[in-house]
């Protein structure tokens, strides 16, 4: 590629990049303005244990969104790269593939979870405890709509994950801050008329398929209507690239809620939902600063895909360690407010029940670091092409952190699954990530190696790029 042709495409990547992070602002500002505003009226509307059973109930069944088999990312990493070579014929393959498969698997999910209502509501005491019982009527209620909802998203998801293929996540940034609006106007509605667990889980998780619904429509009738979906554009026989990329992020889907979902149900089922309450409203802290790293790297992961192909290694070093510099001074910085401020504070945002101790507050400041330290060198492996190495790094930190999380838990408490948390980060994924994307740019970058269309083993992946 010559010269003029990369400082082009490199313009491109950076207003696309920065368009993107500044409409991802705009959004994630609403979007934390929206939930520091509905944690503490949760808390204040539905107690500290209904906060508990609302936490452990989303813990549990955000499962269902496993069911998209990581076919959201794995479509933006695929279609990012036959739209840069051109090749719309092929987008077009890919996205009635992704489309019918998401609608099959939706399908099956939602009839799974009709099942699963009738046997699971005579155990609900299993999951909950005493909790379960006084809530039984709340709790089958929240079950319903956060599983609809949920069901719904698996489909509406690649709008999404196309918008990002064409570098046009300002337009989800855009949806995203219309669904924050719908949602501020719902949270405060319920904690006035209707303070209850399903209702807070309509207003949340309602206004996040609008959202994604909207999107989608908007994709394949107005902005890009080539994408359609066609049964006759579906060729099962072109399946395998497009699984090949997305299992491996299903594979670190699972490893992410095993770390942020399935321990906090650990943590609930060993001390109970109230006393949960604490470790839940830091951590949704953290969850909620994090975007502030979001907005910038998910944007930046399909751009170094796009610099792969063509090549331009120097860009992809000089946004990766902005990335990294970036993240890291900001995660510091959050971590060292926490640990110092954070068991005076937290009670005066989340309401007086909630009494985080100084070395809960520490551990997860510290665990924040560690986090957005392996997120950002994650989205570099994305870009770059090595994700089942980035699955399976993660998913071994995953495990590692619910088995201390076991041991530690009877001894520390809460502080117990933050220690866990850290411990595992630390031992994995802290230093093989950053060996592992060290070594990978040191190698030629062989972008345009394969075909359009060329079926591609899981690991083969690894090779090519």
């Amino acid at each position: 590629m010559s010269d003029t042709d990369h400082a082009g495409r490199r313009a491109f990547r950076a207003s696309r990049v920065k368009l993107a992070f500044l409409t991802s602002a705009g959004s994630k500002a609403l979007g934390l303005i929206v939930q520091f505003l509905a944690v503490p009226l949760a808390m204040r509307s539905l107690g500290a244990e209904r906060f508990g059973i609302y936490t452990m109930l989303v813990s549990a069944l955000v499962w269902i969104d496993l069911g998209r088999l990581g076919i959201g990312p794995g479509l933006t990493r695929e279609l990012a790269i036959a739209w840069n070579r051109g090749d719309r014929q092929r987008e077009r393959m890919l996205f009635s593939n992704a489309t019918f498969l998401l609608l099959g698997i939706s399908t099956v999910i939602a009839a799974l979870l009709v099942v699963g209502y009738g046997v699971g509501a005579d155990h609900i005491g299993h999951l909950f405890g005493a909790s379960g019982t006084r809530y039984r009527s709340e709790i089958l209620a929240g079950m319903v709509v956060v599983g609809v909802f949920l069901v719904a998203q698996i489909v509406f998801s690649a709008g999404e994950a196309a918008r990002s293929a064409y570098q046009d996540d300002f337009i989800n940034n855009l949806m995203n801050t219309l669904a924050n609006l719908a949602s501020l106007l719902m949270i405060f509605a319920v904690a006035v008329f209707q303070p209850t667990i399903p209702a807070f889980a309509l207003a949340v998780f309602g206004s996040l398929a609008l959202g994604k619904g909207v999107n989608l429509a908007f994709l394949i009738l107005r902005s890009r209507r080539y994408l359609s979906p066609r049964w006759r554009f579906v060729d099962r026989t072109q399946l395998r690239p497009l699984l090949a990329s997305s299992l491996a992020f299903w594979i670190i889907q699972i490893a992410t809620l095993m770390m942020h979902n399935l321990s906090m149900l650990q943590l609930g089922q060993m001390i109970g939902a109230e006393e949960l309450s604490p470790f839940a409203v830091v951590f949704r802290l953290l969850q909620l600063l994090s975007t502030g790293v979001l907005m910038v790297s998910m944007p930046l992961w399909p751009a170094i895909t796009d610099a792969v192909v063509r090549g331009d290694r120097d860009w992809i070093v000089r946004a990766g360690r902005r990335l990294v510099l970036g993240a890291l001074a900001f995660a510091s910085a959050t971590a060292i407010a926490l640990a110092l401020a954070g068991p005076r504070l937290i009670p005066l945002w989340a309401g007086s029940a909630i009494k985080p101790d100084a070395l809960l507050c520490g551990l997860l400041g510290l665990y924040f670091v560690i986090w957005m330290w392996n997120h950002c060198h994650t989205v570099l492996l994305f870009g770059l092409g090595r994700l089942w190495t980035a699955a399976y790094v993660l998913l071994a930190e995953g495990a590692l952190v619910l088995i201390l999380s076991a041991l530690l838990i009877p001894r520390l408490g809460a502080a117990g699954t933050a220690a866990g948390l850290c411990l595992a980060g630390l031992v994995t994924t802290s230093w093989i990530l950053p060996a592992v994307v060290r070594r990978t740019l040191a190698r030629p970058l062989h972008g345009n190696a394969t075909a359009p269309g060329t079926p591609m083993h899981p690991l083969a992946e690894e090779q090519i790029l």
